[in-house]
């Protein structure tokens, strides 16, 4: 998916769209900001299996598409129907064959097919959280979910399982998006993009297509890349936490953003999805970031003042299970006890995963590893022995100075203590040195006079 493009229309982007229906066509009218500039895309309902959409190659003004609806409606009957998915605003006449199926949208996240043709899915409702710079950034709070193809029988029952089934996704949990802002990318990422540089870290390229893997909504935008859909209409869902605290001083005002994304790869619930796959990415991948803006300086990325800090979670990269009643175990009290189901002699996946970072953040790689390493029942540990040999094991093929920097650290034992938050501190200091941060400054130089 291209990220730098030249579109072919004035309007950046559409914010705010409505759907009209007749019995042959769906319209999809889109507006920009400022309600000035409008775009229709038009939906085929007759062939139901296929997923049949038509964009114009230009603008219109708003008396352009009050004319555009007016001959659309004279034009057509439309019978309403029994409507079928998530819940919609009530279908409402606008006068002659044209009716508004929904009104003041907020954007397309994509069509899905089950088994007897497609249904539209449009974010009806968000709210604004916080701003990154000139930026806002939204919260999905309600989905609709509208049937195409033009049909006057019930579906079928097989069909309103699988509706039924989808419908059980809740969007409004976690989702954010943002219209100017690409949620599945770094901050740092995202200012480089805006001066048109693409990021290249210790020759290692910045791959575009590996980001989608923080866009929940990927497969379900697929029918409108294919129709070749400009990507202006539609929006990209990242899954996670994001928030922010204001923070005010003598001297300036600070905004602290916290964002966590949440990879759609080889995501699931705990105990169901430990481990790695085959491609190399784990379980509970989150990427963390810690973002200050300046608030009282510009909002601009490029000329703004930002920083930004940030961090990889995930599962242990091997090939391991706590799921006892998928092996047809007995059902297990408390916590399932953890199994290495496979040992790759070669650590190929492993190294997959580490080429994966290495790629996105070069060099170097600092891993610390959280697992308990004393215990009196093998569990936990069993996972720390292993991740610790395959790490020396990958690192005898590295250059010096590329090696996998490995720190084992039991939170658990060290709780005990009551020390914890000190060694967390100074491991903290350790990491931050060693990685850096990214910063669209330049740091302040201090003379110290000599004596």
């Amino acid at each position: 998916m291209e990220f730098w493009s030249e579109d072919f229309c004035r309007m950046d982007r559409v914010y705010s769209l409505s759907v009209y229906e007749t019995p042959t066509h769906f319209y999809i009218i889109g507006s920009d900001a400022t309600e000035s500039i409008f775009r229709t895309l038009k939906i085929d309902r007759i062939t139901q299996n296929e997923f049949i959409v038509g964009e114009p190659n230009h603008d219109y003004s708003k008396a352009d598409i009050g004319e555009l609806l007016a001959t659309v409606s004279s034009s057509s009957i439309v019978t309403p129907t029994e409507k079928w998915g998530r819940k919609r605003n009530s279908t409402v006449s606008t006068g002659g064959g044209l009716l508004r199926t929904l009104e003041k949208a907020c954007g397309l996240i994509g069509a899905v097919r089950f088994l007897h043709g497609y249904y539209l899915l449009l974010v009806s409702k968000a709210k604004q959280i916080c701003q990154i710079g000139n930026h806002s950034i939204f919260k999905v709070e309600d989905v609709s979910m509208i049937y195409l193809p033009s049909t006057s029988t019930p579906l079928p029952p097989e069909e309103q399982k699988y509706a039924k089934l989808f419908q059980t996704v809740d969007f409004t949990t976690n989702f954010y998006f943002s219209y100017t802002y690409k949620l599945s990318r770094t901050l740092q990422e995202n200012s480089l993009a805006e001066k048109g540089i693409k990021w290249n870290k210790n020759n290692y390229k910045f791959n575009m297509k590996s980001e989608q893997k923080f866009v929940w909504n990927d497969f379900l935008l697929e029918p409108f890349r294919k129709s070749r859909v400009n990507k202006k209409w539609y929006l990209e869902l990242v899954h996670g936490y994001i928030g922010h605290q204001l923070v005010e001083l003598p001297c300036a005002k600070f905004d602290l953003i916290l964002l966590a994304r949440r990879s759609a790869e080889f995501a699931g619930t705990r105990f169901l999805k430990r481990g790695t796959n085959y491609k190399g990415a784990v379980a509970n991948d989150v990427e963390t970031e810690q973002i200050v803006w300046e608030v009282s300086n510009s909002g601009s990325l490029n000329s703004g003042k930002f920083s930004a800090f940030v961090q990889r979670r995930g599962s242990v990269p091997l090939f391991w299970s706590q799921d006892s009643m998928h092996r047809g175990a007995p059902m297990v009290v408390g916590k399932p006890p953890i199994v290495i189901d496979r040992v790759e002699p070669n650590a190929l996946t492993t190294a997959i995963h580490f080429q994966d970072l290495r790629r996105k953040y070069g060099h170097p790689i600092i891993v610390l590893n959280l697992v308990k390493r004393m215990e009196q029942k093998h569990n936990e540990n069993l996972l720390h022995d292993n991740f610790c040999k395959t790490i020396q094991y990958l690192n005898q093929f590295r250059h010096s100075g590329h090696c996998i920097d490995y720190i084992s650290f039991d939170v658990s034992r060290c709780n005990k203590t009551g020390r914890v938050l000190q060694q967390l501190d100074r491991l903290g200091q350790r990491v931050v040195l060693a990685t850096g941060w990214f910063q669209n400054f330049p740091s302040l130089k201090f003379r110290i006079p000599q004596i």
